[in-house]
């Protein structure tokens, strides 16, 4: 769950769990406190007013009203007022009748209210009047009927019903439910800001101890977390970034083994030549060649050796440009068949020499283009094949060049029967600097970068180049390039 969720969750929370508690409290206090309420209005009758229904006491007031036009002299009638007390009785209520503003009646359940001061004047009609009694107020609810005595005296009468219990049952279950308001609110925010923050903070705190473990040069630890919210994205995010740094460190401690190995097979490769060519230097200072066919040998071999050098520094200087993917290519559209029939016929003469015959199959096809560059592609097959000549072991050597295909890309194989690679070999074949022979033996020719510099000019081509081989039956290099199409190039 993301955290606008939960945020908007939690805001739907805090206005909807506050209002049901609040309601239920206020229900639970209500029945609490109006059940004492009716224990006080609980005098004679076992009734009680607010178990009556509003009709009942309307009905009553109607009465009155009814009375005091046809019959206002009723009101000074006690008879007629003891009467009517039995029915207000029952409704905990009584009556106050006025005349010319002076309290002429007050019935005796309203305490023998005899004041006019608190009593609303003539004509203004007044729901609700507070009145002294023994040093408290008590309140009252007035019904308020004016007429005329038959004398001309104005006249008034008032059904009053004492609510006081009913006025302190309210004003305790609004201090309750203030109480209960503010006690809810603290309670239901705290606990859900809580609940919120725990899910935002202790994901920050493991990325803060990350942090620190980075700062300190640990990668060695994992960022696990469930949360599928932004904040778990953000550890996610997090976990993948100390992964690549550690990756990325692994791999420059490995660059950095890597150019420690190539120093020393660099100097390895340029010490055996250069220790010859001082050898014959010296042979020859020294006065050893002492006939023209001895200084021509040395001469010779002075030539070749430092040839040798010169061909593993212009290698060695090629393969970094490639590692470095600073080598500009120039792609083209190329037929394949064609391709590889051309670099076959130049080749041809050089291998026959070597008794070893080279041949593409199929021998007849249709045109099938690829995305490659000439120059580089030729590279790949001249390194190719003279490693499958420096390791023939049989008399009449063969090197087919089997051409295939897929969806999207073309697959060249290059197969020889000459010795083939051991399986312990086979894995490093491509490294560079790597030979099958543990002891580096230079008489076989060749820098150990050939097949490193094909795998890197594949790798550039979008390709990918493997090794097969069994030992004592030959070996198959395959390759795969990318088919042309149109908007390729």
């Amino acid at each position: 769950m993301s955290i606008k969720v939960r945020l908007i969750l939690s805001y739907i929370a805090m206005l909807i769990v506050p209002i049901i508690l609040t309601v239920m409290v206020a229900l639970l206090a209500g029945f609490y406190y109006f059940s004492d309420a009716q224990k006080a209005y609980d005098i004679k009758t076992q009734m009680y007013p607010f178990s009556k229904t509003v009709d009942e006491r309307e009905e009553l007031f109607s009465t009155i009203k009814l009375t005091s036009i046809q019959n206002p002299e009723n009101f000074q009638n006690e008879i007629y007022l003891k009467d009517l007390e039995q029915e207000l009785e029952v409704l905990n209520s009584g009556i106050i009748v006025r005349k010319n503003n002076q309290i002429i009646y007050s019935s005796p359940t309203l305490l023998d209210f005899n004041s006019n001061e608190y009593l609303p004047k003539f004509g203004e009609y007044v729901k609700n009047i507070t009145v002294p009694f023994r040093g408290t107020k008590i309140g009252l609810f007035l019904s308020q009927q004016d007429f005329y005595f038959t004398d001309k005296g104005s006249g008034s009468v008032f059904l009053a019903t004492n609510v006081e219990p009913l006025k302190r049952a309210f004003n305790k279950l609004h201090i309750t439910i203030s109480i209960f308001i503010i006690v809810i609110l603290i309670a239901t925010n705290g606990t859900l800001t809580f609940i919120v923050a725990r899910g935002i903070i202790k994901p920050l705190y493991k990325l803060k101890a990350s942090a620190n473990e980075i700062k300190e040069g640990n990668l060695d630890f994992q960022i696990k977390t469930n949360s599928k919210d932004e904040i778990g994205e953000v550890c996610t995010a997090f976990e993948e970034m100390r992964a690549r740094l550690k990756e990325s460190i692994e791999v420059q401690l490995q660059y950095e083994e890597n150019r420690k190995e190539l120093i020393s097979n660099i100097s390895h490769d340029l010490k055996t030549p250069i220790t010859a060519i001082k050898g014959y230097v010296e042979g020859i200072r020294d006065g050893i060649a002492d006939t023209p066919e001895k200084m021509s040998k040395y001469i010779n071999t002075i030539y070749t050796k430092a040839s040798d050098v010169d061909k593993l520094i212009d290698e060695l200087f090629f393969y970094s440009k490639l590692d470095l993917h600073r080598f500009p290519f120039s792609f083209a559209r190329v037929n394949v068949h064609q391709y590889v029939e051309d670099c076959i016929e130049e080749l041809h003469f050089h291998l026959l020499e070597k008794n070893i015959t080279i041949n593409s199959l199929p021998t007849h096809a249709d045109p099938l283009y690829v995305v490659a560059d000439v120059q580089q592609l030729k590279r790949v097959f001249i390194n190719i094949i003279e490693n499958a000549v420096k390791y023939m072991d049989k008399v009449n050597g063969e090197i087919n060049i089997i051409i295939t295909q897929d969806e999207c890309s073309v697959i060249i194989e290059v197969r020889d029967n000459g010795q083939g690679i051991s399986k312990s070999a086979l894995p490093y074949i491509f490294d560079r600097f790597y030979r099958a022979d543990p002891a580096r033996n230079i008489a076989t020719g060749g820098s150990g970068l050939g097949l490193s510099i094909a795998k890197k000019i594949i790798e550039e081509h979008g390709g990918n180049i493997r090794a097969n081989s069994i030992e004592g039956e030959g070996t198959s290099m395959v390759f795969t390039l990318k088919k042309y199409r149109c908007g390729d190039i």
